[in-house]
Formats: C-alpha cells, sequence, structure tokens
C-alpha cells in the first residue's frame, strides 16, 4: 500500500515522498482534526464550507500528499488559519539560505588602493 491509501490516485511524486515529509503530513492532517474539532465543526460543515466532498476532508486529515494545495489553503481559510501558509518558507525563517548567502560573501572587505575621489562612498 505504500504512503498513500488505497483509495487516492498514486503519482509519482506521492510515491517519492520522503517518510519524514509523509510524516509532517499526517501530523498536518492530525493538527486541522484538532483545529476543526475545537471549531465544533462536523466534518459535513467543513466539507460544505470548502466546497468539496466529504471524502476530501476526510483524506486532508489523514495526511493525504496527494490532495492539493489548494484545497489545504481552503481548509486553513475556514480555520483562520491561512496566514500561515504564507510564512511557510519566508526568507527571515530560512537558515539554510541565509547560510548560503553568508558564504557567498566577499571575505576581504579592505579598501582598494586605487581611489580618486575620496569622497565617493
Amino acid at each position: 500500500m505504500g504512503i498513500i491509501g488505497p483509495m487516492t490516485r498514486a503519482s509519482r511524486s506521492s510515491q517519492a515522498l520522503p517518510t519524514v515529509a509523509a510524516d509532517q503530513l499526517q501530523k498536518l492532517g492530525r493538527d486541522l482534526a484538532v483545529a476543526r474539532k475545537r471549531r465544533h465543526l462536523s466534518l459535513r460543515e467543513m466539507a460544505d464550507r470548502m466546497m468539496v466532498n466529504l471524502k476530501t476532508v476526510q483524506r486532508i486529515e489523514k495526511g493525504d500528499p496527494a490532495v492539493g494545495i489548494g484545497i489545504l489553503a481552503a481548509a486553513l481559510w475556514i480555520l483562520g488559519m491561512h496566514r500561515r501558509l504564507g510564512d511557510l518558507v519566508s526568507p527571515e525563517t530560512d537558515a539554510t539560505g541565509l547560510q548560503e548567502e553568508i558564504r557567498s560573501l566577499p571575505r576581504d572587505f579592505r579598501k582598494t588602493k586605487n581611489r580618486t575621489d575620496k569622497y565617493d562612498f
């Protein structure tokens, strides 16, 4: 059966999904289910508000990697958590990207000797 359930269409990208990523999707699904229940929304109410069928909401809550990001965005919007989606890979929290930028900076910041205008910054 693999990572995805028997009811979903298997795509090559879903089958190639690393286990760590699949685990995070399952956690996301569980967390969405908790958020939905805290708001006293049934699966049917959530599906109606998202304009999807019941099985799609169930797939989201199971962490199915084949569910589209637009559907996930709709679920987050219904729950009032949509702003978090835009911050997932924000440059401010990209430690690896920042390290790469720092690594590519020039190592020598000495002034050049051939300056013609002493007031040129």
